[in-house]
């Protein structure tokens, strides 16, 4: 008999995120273990039909009810959560949701949640974040198993080392890309970044990198991709341009789509992700830039870390120290590091799709 399983997540596509990758991952992965999806998930776009059904999958949208910092709260996606989830045989929910409450007081042995991170909120709504610990502590204890995407993310919150017997690690998984490297002045560093041009994700320390590699007459070129329209961050984006006028080795290519991302990368030298965010989980965009051979220096915070501990495919920087990370991208340059083909094997050795494959069907055949 066709098992039924109902998929809980503020955002689905079309809407593009770290999140949304990884909940196509786990569909793909489902579908391959015959079961019937539905997602229950936001109407966060009048264009977007309320229900509708996608490749086999059943998509219920809920209109927002409120707006609350970068999300939405929906009265309607808890009401019909309430009306439908006795009747499926599993319940996967992608935390954050804002929703959590009250839906978290159903949570059981059927449950699967995943927690890929806390989201973070400006001081104004702190109470945001107290909010999201305080329930997603909760959902953790009561749900049969967690998902994460690292360990070391989620292990490092505070009192979340008490629940490590019920925590299964299950990164996404990245597919092999062709190494085909395009540069043509080798004696110019191409240093790359892509995703939200937004404060967390450090692009400052970038910026004062390339100010110590000037000074150190390191002929380099900074090719910076992300949304520059985004009203978010439209503040931080116009700041963040002023600051870099003047520096002619900086190129924003703004937002940069999925057909285009393997000739991004295999433009570039190496790939920083410069994020100070404590509460990012994982950045699979290291995983993209590894599969096409490419080193990275990323941050040494919790999650984002451990993607180049365990492929040994760059190198750390301390969050906030541009003339750390200047030096690793000199070191980078000078010394021999792995081979292209080399750095993608690794990457595929620790986050290949027969992995993923594997541990999610451990998890659904066996809860």
């Amino acid at each position: 008999m066709q098992k039924k399983i109902l998929i809980v997540t503020d955002f689905y596509n079309p809407h593009t995120s770290g999140v949304v990758t990884y909940i196509n991952q786990v569909i793909y992965a489902l579908k391959k273990l015959n079961f019937s999806i539905t997602i229950l998930t936001s109407l966060h776009s009048k264009s977007l039909k309320k229900e509708e059904i996608v490749d086999g999958i059943k998509i219920i949208r809920c209109k927002p009810t409120l707006k609350i910092s970068r999300g939405y709260y929906s009265i309607n996606l808890v009401l019909n959560y309430f009306k439908i989830y006795r009747s499926y045989d599993y319940v996967n929910i992608h935390f954050p949701l804002t929703e959590v409450f009250p839906i978290v007081f159903t949570f059981n042995k059927k449950t699967i949640f995943n927690y890929h991170c806390l989201p973070s909120s400006s001081v104004a709504y702190k109470f945001i974040d107290l909010y999201f610990y305080i329930f997603g502590l909760i959902s953790s204890l009561m749900s049969k198993k967690i998902i994460v995407l690292s360990k070391d993310y989620f292990l490092n919150i505070f009192v979340h080392k008490l629940l490590k017997d019920k925590v299964c690690e299950i990164p996404p998984y990245i597919l092999q890309n062709k190494i085909h490297k395009n540069k043509k002045n080798k004696s110019i560093i191409t240093i790359g970044y892509l995703g939200r041009i937004c404060q967390e994700k450090g692009l400052e320390n970038l910026l004062e990198a390339s100010k110590i590699l000037q000074i150190n007459n390191v002929a380099h070129k900074i090719q910076i991709g992300g949304e520059l329209n985004d009203k978010r961050f439209k503040k931080y984006i116009s700041n963040i341009l002023h600051k870099s006028k003047n520096n002619k080795n900086i190129v924003f290519l703004n937002k940069i789509q999925e057909n285009e991302k393997m000739n991004f990368f295999n433009q570039l030298d190496v790939f920083v992700l410069p994020s100070i965010n404590s509460f990012e989980a994982f950045g699979i965009v290291q995983l993209e830039a590894m599969s096409c051979g490419i080193p990275v220096i990323a941050s040494n915070i919790k999650g984002v870390r451990s993607i180049v501990k365990k492929t040994k495919n760059g190198l750390l920087f301390e969050k906030n120290n541009s003339k750390q990370l200047a030096n690793k991208i000199i070191k980078i340059r000078n010394f021999h590091f792995k081979k292209s083909e080399d750095i993608a094997i690794d990457t595929l050795k620790n986050y290949g799709i027969e992995i993923f494959l594997m541990r999610i069907s451990r998890i659904f055949e066996f809860v």
